[in-house]
Parts: structure tokens; sequence; C-alpha cells
């Protein structure tokens, strides 16, 4: 399924061949992070059956151009043939100050998902795919970087009315493909940069008429006005909608013809 974004991405195809050639499978761990099993341990529970896996396909930049933006696309789809479905993925970032960026659970769209990152140091990003037979299968990519991601004040407060476009979203769906893609104003404030407190989104939910679509669970790892990627499942009924929310209690909604 990633082929199907492949346009959008420098090297097309091919960085989506390199990146299964770099994922050994097995519990072997490619970067011999020391904080890794600490992060397996705390939060995805300890599991026992867990492996790498080439089916998990995650792109992104081997350098951080900019730290307070890192792309990235992961497409878990492929552990989804045969019957078996991803009940959820958890995204980590190795020695980060805030491990954790997002958990999808992917529901009735695809577990496919393009998403931004701070990063405050180099190391590991990884993606982890929850089955529902409470298997884990991962992907990691290391990224380069300079740091600044999680310190550095969101470019939003180096403008006095950054206020007046809060909240503001934005988003189109291509029904030919199913891709959904979502943008909202937001500041995303770790709570790390000096005299300026936490604030950041913490649930994105989409939906149509039937209920709920997927959802998201987000963290201050999550980059300065973020945008996401979905793919849904064909068939879908308008409108679509979708809902988030934040940390102060303010709530985003918006409303998407299919």
């Amino acid at each position: 399924m990633a082929e199907l974004l492949m346009h959008l991405l420098p090297g097309g195809a091919e960085a989506a061949a390199q990146s299964r050639e770099l994922t050994p499978e097995g519990q072997s761990d490619p970067f011999d992070s020391g904080i890794w099993p600490l992060h397996r341990k705390e939060f995805l529970g300890d599991p026992t059956d867990w492996a790498n896996d080439p089916k998990v396909v995650l792109l992104g930049p081997q350098a951080a151009e900019n730290a307070a933006h890192v792309p990235f696309i992961l497409d878990a789809t492929a552990l989804a043939s045969g019957g078996s479905r991803v009940a959820r993925i958890v995204v980590t970032i190795d020695y980060s100050p805030i491990p954790v960026a997002l958990t999808f659970w992917p529901g009735r769209a695809l577990p496919l998902l393009g998403f931004g990152v701070k990063y405050e140091g180099s190391g590991p990003l990884r993606a982890s795919a929850e089955r529902q037979d409470g298997s884990w299968r991962m992907a990691a990519r290391f990224v380069s970087a300079i740091g600044g991601g999680c310190t550095t004040p969101a470019a939003a407060h180096g403008r006095p009315d950054w206020q007046e476009g809060f909240g503001e979203m934005r988003a189109r769906f291509w029904p030919d493909t199913g891709r959904l893609r979502v943008w909202l104003r937001h500041p995303q404030d770790t709570g790390l940069a000096a005299g300026i407190a936490a604030h950041h989104l913490t649930e994105m939910v989409l939906s149509d008429p039937a209920g709920e679509i997927a959802r998201l669970e987000l963290h201050q790892p999550v980059e300065e006005n973020p945008a996401f990627t979905f793919q849904l499942p064909p068939g879908l009924t308008a409108p679509l909608t979708i809902r988030a929310r934040d940390t102060m209690g303010y709530r985003f909604d918006g409303v998407v013809a299919a």
C-alpha cells in the first residue's frame, strides 16, 4: 500500500525497498540502543512476542534538516494480510526527553500514517504495531539531528498575532485513492522551552455516519501545526468528521465532504 504514496517521496518506490532491507528480522537491534528495552517494557507492556519485521515500512530522512519538522510515513498494511488486523501502532523516539510521539488506532482505516515529529537529538524513531493476537512487529529508522526540536519555542511565539489562527483546520479527501490529509494550526508546546507551558494536542478522531473510523493519541513530540495523512477504506459515506482536543480543553472540529 505504501507504493500508493510513493510519488510524494524523494526516491519513489526505491525508498520503500531500502526500508525493508534496513529492517532485520528477529529481536536484534541494529542500533544497539540501551534504552529500547526500557521503552519496550514501559510503553508496550514488555511483550515476549515481538520482532522486527520488514513488513512494517518506515520512511524518514537520514538527517533532520529542520529538527522541528522531521517527516515520516509508516505503513503496516502488509501485516494485515491473511485476515490479521493491526490493533494499534505506538511511535517512540529513543533518547528523546518525551519518548512517546503518538499512538495510532487504525480501526476501519488502513494501518498507514504520515506525520511529522520534533527531534531533540540523534536517535532511532520506532514504529511498533500490535496485532489483534497480542504480538508486536516493529521497524525503526535512525535520524541524525543537531537537537533543539523539543526545547526550542514554537515558531508561533515569534508572532504576536499567532492566536488569531489558532485551531484553524484544513483537510482534503481524495475518494479515488482513499487518502485523507488533515492539517491543524497548533503550537504543540512541549513545556521544555523556558517560560512556555506545555500545550499540545492529545487526541484526533476521524468518523463517518457509521461511527469512528480511526483515532490518534498525540503527545508533545508531534510537530507544530501538525499534518497527518490517513489511508481510508473504500466505500465511506460522506461526510467525514474530524474532532481533536488539546491539554487546555480546546476542541477543534471539521467536516470533509467525500
